[in-house]
């Protein structure tokens, strides 16, 4: 029988021949591309994982001074007579993450430009290059115990107490070799029996200790006056304790601060105004809650702190009334004010013990200056 069907041609039959073809990469086009996809999947998923050179600031509790910090007293007077208070008064603080040793991921930065709440820094901004993890934690124990003792020093100054300049350990680093024989806030006495007058005089006599011995130190630990042989390393040809010597000061009462591992300096102002509350007759806040922050140097001026958009939420979120601003952060502050907190101004430690002492008698602070006004003053003299 004969097919009457034309025959194709061979036009008709490349057609064909390429249409055999496309449809047997179609059907096998979800097997080649399935991989693909699940590579990419995972590609991506570990960009968004990987560490970025950024830090997030958050906020950090507020937490009274006047009061308990994990079941522990903060602030504990001995050697004076203290009176019973009322209200808060609270250091604010901010959590950090990704400092050294630890990351933040891309995700947690975009999702972190979204919240009103949080900062996105370089960790330069925050951080020294190359700097670890011990290192920083030194360096917030430093700033911690010194902000203590300054705070008190000026309380002290307000009410007319004296007290002396010595020379302190601020700090041991985390694995260092003094380490488990110093403690932060020993006084050092002398170093080898020989003493000097400021923190230099003090690093040159350790300086002089014979390589791969110990260093002979005499320090006052509370009431008790320690002999200790304390452990070095040599590092670049020096003995090396690993500890921070400071200035401190020896006190005619005996003040102790105890927030647990919170570091840095920014609660000198509100660890002052409790000291002087605790020291003095009556409420100092007239039973309001009060929050704040500022370094506090020891003429009693309140310095900048970093943060402070994040402080304010904290202190909101406690149910702080009232804020106290250092006055060089008002630029940072106008504008994001939560609402229902208060916030004043201020810029050494008259001001913020006087703005206390207006918001204890009117609860206002009518006529306190505000950060408004700081920065409408800095505008019309620039």
């Amino acid at each position: 029988m004969i097919d009457d069907q034309p025959r194709p041609t061979r036009a008709r039959r490349a057609r064909a021949a390429i249409s055999r073809s496309v449809g047997d990469t179609q059907l096998a086009h979800p097997w080649v591309a399935l991989p693909a996809m699940v590579l990419l999947c995972l590609m991506i998923l570990g960009a968004s994982l990987m560490p970025v050179p950024y830090v997030i600031e958050r906020p950090g509790p507020a937490i009274d001074v006047l009061g308990e910090y994990d079941e522990e007293q903060i602030l504990t007077i001995d050697g004076a007579e203290t009176y019973a208070t009322d209200g808060s008064l609270m250091m604010t603080t901010v959590s950090v993450d990704g400092g050294p040793g630890y990351r933040v991921t891309p995700v947690e930065v975009v999702a972190s430009w979204f919240d009103r709440s949080s900062s996105v820094l370089p960790r330069e901004a925050l951080f020294p290059e190359g700097q670890t993890r011990e290192q920083t934690a030194l360096t917030n124990t430093v700033a911690m115990t010194t902000s203590q003792q300054g705070a008190v020093a000026v309380a002290l100054g307000e009410l007319g107490i004296d007290y002396d300049p010595v020379m302190m350990i601020a700090g041991v680093e985390q694995g260092a070799p003094a380490e488990g024989t110093l403690e932060a806030g020993d006084v050092v006495l002398s170093v080898d029996g020989e003493t000097a007058s400021d923190v230099t005089g003090f690093q040159e006599l350790v300086r002089a200790t014979p390589e791969g011995e110990g260093i002979p130190m005499r320090v006052r630990r509370g009431d008790e006056e320690l002999d200790l042989e304390v452990p070095a390393e040599t590092v670049d040809g020096a003995p090396r304790m690993g500890v921070a010597l400071d200035i401190g000061y020896d006190f005619p009462l005996d003040v102790d601060i105890a927030v647990g591992d919170i570091g840095g300096p920014s609660a000198g102002t509100m660890f002052s105004l409790s000291v002087y509350d605790e020291l003095t007759p009556g409420a100092l806040t007239g039973g309001h809650r009060i929050a704040g922050t500022g370094t506090l140097s020891e003429d009693g001026t309140v310095g900048a702190i970093g943060g402070i958009r994040q402080k304010m939420v904290g202190a909101d979120e406690q149910d702080a009334e009232f804020f106290l601003a250092p006055s060089t952060n008002c630029d940072e502050v106008v504008g994001y004010e939560p609402d229902g907190l208060d916030v004043v101004a201020v810029s050494d430690f008259d001001g913020a013990l006087e703005a206390v002492e207006t918001i204890a008698e009117s609860g206002s602070t009518a006529g306190l200056p505000t950060c408004d006004d700081v920065v409408e003053t800095s505008d019309d003299e620039n």
